[in-house]
């Protein structure tokens, strides 16, 4: 016996035992029902009469009478009447089999339309087939012509061997590998293989995945990179079209990361490059898809170069700009997917793109404005703190020595500057790792907390110059964003959505808010913004001015010029007075600081 069956036999006990006295009041009630069926039974018997004499055979007789009486009527029946059941039965039978007939044909009917519908989707589904396949044959005559005519020009052109070409011909050379390339040639020829199948194209998943894949490129060069689609053969044709030599195709784990470019945000600067590209290519007659592949070849980073295949390949697949632009997630930002969306409706995508350069482009140096207001003071602040630190720590100690040999007696002044010297050389390091916490922390706070975040922004707005700036290039962002939905026919709804992406700010996003659902109930955009201590007067005024005749878009670029010039001067404005400023508090702090090292230099003189 095992151990574990050991341990369980008491357990075994208790359940066997539990589930006897669980039974024994239905025994009890069984045993009382059996003893009350016997009794009745006992009383019951059935009591037999006396016969009288020949009477048992009255009734034998009677019994065999009435026998052979229904006996003898079934055989005095005449071959008419039985002919007439018979019919009757036969007819019967008939309808019954003409019925089920019936039911065997409309199920036959049935079936045959359904395999008609097979039929049809097939022969759908195979035409499509046909039609890629020979999109792909084209694709792939139309790259072998490029690349023979690519060989042919480089033949002519007779271009020397530079160098570094010879550099990496001998690095090829020395990693030769002859196995790991006979196992890639044995991947493709099982692949190639794979897809001669009809069974195995046909296979797609209802929902994308994402493929990695191992391929050579027209340069012949090794590529490892993924692709987001519905089954392998869509990888594969695609490779095929691009003039990869393709050589193993395998579904990764996660589908969320498309070409490892779903997390990447792409910069604003690099942003107005692609795009004031694209609206030129697309001016001189280059078609969409081939002007985002140009984008691709162009983009020096890899994560760049990752996004635009993504782009190029869902263009490929039949998706639009915008669509492809939206499944990148965060890549690219909520507005300019929102404006190509409404320029794919009308038809003026390079005019929007050009749109989207100028808005890009004004943000950016409004942007640059900003920071470089705030860089001046933030270096001046951080150096005057060094000096200041440095000062205390190792000019200061020197004169304490020297003070402490003469035993001259020392100002007020001088003794307050030597305690925070001696307290920073103690406790320097628990006081910086004490801002890191803080610094931290508060950050955290800010990302994470909207009533920190929010009560800290209005704390900034409410400063004397930088809430102005603060309000200023909000309120420019806002009315700028609002100008270029509205002159593009986006709706009143779908603008108010995407201005609430755009900003991080709590109180504008506050305003947004207010104003979607302001329009739910039917009431005007500006009832949102009047009287709102973050939304200037001026501004408010010109957009109630706006709703009422109709020009909202050309009120809110009015609006978004004349607070760009505001923030502008007051930016110029901050860094002329911040500049003596911060030059006349660091010459105070350091004088203070000799003057109190000095001052009992000439008392020591005096005494001598």
């Amino acid at each position: 016996m095992k151990a574990i069956e050991i341990i369980l036999l008491p357990f075994v006990f208790i359940y066997k035992g539990f589930i006897s006295v669980l039974l024994i009041p239905y025994y009890f009630v069984l045993g009382i029902v059996k003893f009350f069926e016997l009794i009745f039974k006992s009383n019951n018997k059935t009591v037999i009469p006396e016969l009288k004499d020949n009477s048992n055979v009255k009734v034998v007789k009677g019994v065999r009478s009435a026998y052979s009486q229904s006996k003898e009527q079934k055989q005095e029946l005449n071959p008419d009447e039985l002919k007439e059941i018979k019919d009757k039965n036969t007819l019967k039978r008939q309808k019954e089999f003409e019925r089920l007939v019936k039911k065997a044909r409309e199920e036959e009917a049935k079936r045959i339309k359904e395999q008609e519908k097979l039929r049809i989707e097939r022969e759908k589904r195979e035409a499509e087939r046909k039609k890629r396949e020979l999109e792909l044959k084209k694709r792939e005559e139309q790259m072998e012509a490029k690349r023979l005519a690519r060989e042919e020009a480089l033949k002519n052109k007779g271009e020397p061997v530079t160098f570094s070409d010879k550099i990496k011909a001998i690095y090829k050379k020395l990693t030769f590998n002859k196995k790991e390339v006979l196992e890639l040639e044995a991947k493709k020829a099982v692949l190639d293989e794979q897809f001669k199948d009809k069974k195995n194209n046909a296979s797609r998943f209802e929902k994308p995945l994402v493929f990695n894949y191992i391929a050579k490129n027209a340069k012949g060069e090794m590529e490892k990179g993924s692709i987001e689609a519905l089954s392998r053969v869509d990888v594969h044709s695609f490779l095929l079209a691009e003039g990869y030599e393709v050589y193993e195709i395998t579904a990764a784990k996660a589908s969320f990361d498309l070409f490892g470019s779903g997390n990447y945000r792409i910069k604003k600067n690099r942003l107005i490059f692609y795009l004031s590209q694209l609206s030129a290519y697309l001016k001189s007659g280059i078609a969409l898809a081939e002007a985002v592949k140009i984008l691709e070849e162009q983009a020096k980073n890899k994560h760049e170069k990752k996004l635009w295949k993504a782009v190029y390949y869902d263009l490929s697949m039949g998706d639009v700009l915008s669509l492809a632009m939206e499944k990148r997630k965060d890549s690219f930002p909520k507005l300019l997917i929102n404006m190509i969306k409404t320029a794919e409706m009308t038809g003026n995508l390079p005019e929007t793109l050009d749109d989207m350069v100028d808005y890009y482009t004004e943000s950016e140096n409004t942007k640059r404005q900003m920071k470089s207001a705030m860089l001046y003071p933030a270096v001046v602040t951080v150096f005057a703190i060094i000096v200041v630190t440095f000062i205390l720590m190792w000019v200061v100690p020197q004169f304490v020595d020297i003070y402490a040999d003469l035993g001259s007696d020392i100002p007020a002044i001088t003794k307050f500057v030597i305690k925070i010297s001696d307290f920073l050389k103690n406790y320097l390091i628990y006081i910086l790792l004490a801002i890191i916490v803080l610094i931290l922390i508060y950050l955290y706070m800010f990302k994470n907390i909207k009533a920190f975040r929010k009560t800290m922004q209005e704390f900034m707005m409410h400063l004397p110059v930088f809430g102005k700036i603060i309000i200023y290039n909000e309120v420019t962002i806002f009315t700028k964003t609002f100008a270029n939905l509205i002159n593009h026919n986006v709706f009143i709804t779908d603008s108010i959505d995407v201005l609430s992406k755009i900003t991080d700010n709590e109180i504008y996003k506050k305003l947004i808010f207010d104003t979607a659902k302001n329009l739910t109930k039917g009431d005007t955009i500006s009832k949102a913004f009047k009287d709102h201590w973050a939304f200037p007067n001026i501004a408010y005024q010109m957009l109630l001015t706006g709703e009422k005749t109709g020009r909202l878009g050309p009120m809110m670029e009015k609006v978004s010029e004349y607070f760009q010039e505001q923030h502008r001067n007051i930016i110029n404005q901050m860094k002329t007075l911040i500049e003596p400023v911060l030059i006349v508090t660091l010459a105070v702090v350091v004088g203070g600081i000799l003057l109190a090292v000095i001052i009992p230099m000439y008392s020591m003189y005096d005494a001598f």
